[in-house]
């Protein structure tokens, strides 16, 4: 140590003040940077068409895909406790409305009924069976709800509200499908990763769910 360094305050010595340095160059580095989560905020829109347009790509895929469980453990999970499962991993719109959940799914696909295929899943529990939709995708809700926060009170009325649904499902039919030939789906294995919403057309137990996907990988 030199007789200058001596008499300098310990905070004015060079290794002190490159260490001083450093840190406050983090921490600016730190403060500039955006961190965006998995599960992004979404954009507000004025209209079904415009909040689609901005969400979709860059909001509902990403967080429906980092989040997707594996529909054979959901349908177990949900078996064995649906109120739990449905708040750790599902989004619904109010207490009265069904959960919905991001999923994927690996099977092969058998001919199923109007508007879906039969998805053949390994694991899954006894007596309920698998669809994936087939554009059009119609007016479910499942790809609206599970994908991101988004309310009622987020639009002027309820049937804009409901339009957000279907713009999300247009988006959906047009990107997961674009490279799909539906009509050599059946007997080949197929990865879809989407959402469902846990519901009942019969309104008794489930036994039955469709998957809504954002991206359909053949193979």
């Amino acid at each position: 140590m030199t007789a200058t360094e001596v008499r300098r305050p310990v905070w004015r010595r060079p290794a002190v003040i490159g260490g001083v340095g450093v840190t406050a160059l983090v921490v600016a580095m730190v403060l500039s940077t955006e961190f965006v989560s998995n599960d992004a905020q979404a954009i507000a829109a004025d209209t079904a068409t415009e909040f689609a347009a901005l969400n979709y790509e860059d909001v509902i895929v990403p967080s429906l895909t980092d989040r997707a469980i594996p529909v054979e453990e959901l349908i177990a999970m949900m078996a064995e406790d649906p109120e739990g499962t449905g708040e750790e991993y599902g989004r619904r719109e109010d207490a009265n409305k069904p959960y919905s959940f991001p999923v994927v799914a690996t099977g092969v696909v058998a001919e199923g009924s109007f508007g879906e295929v039969a998805l053949e899943v390994e694991g899954l529990p006894e007596g309920v069976t698998v669809g994936v939709a087939v554009p059009p995708l119609g007016s479910s809700t499942a790809l609206r709800d599970a994908g991101t926060e988004v309310a009622f009170g987020d639009f002027v009325n309820q049937t804009e509200y409901q339009n957000v649904a279907i713009e999300l499902n247009k988006l959906a039919a047009e990107n997961a499908y674009a490279d799909v030939d539906l009509d050599s789906l059946q007997g080949k294995s197929i990865t879809v990763t989407g959402a469902l919403s846990w519901s009942s057309k019969t309104g008794g137990e489930v036994d039955h769910v469709v998957v809504v996907p954002v991206t359909v990988e053949v193979g």
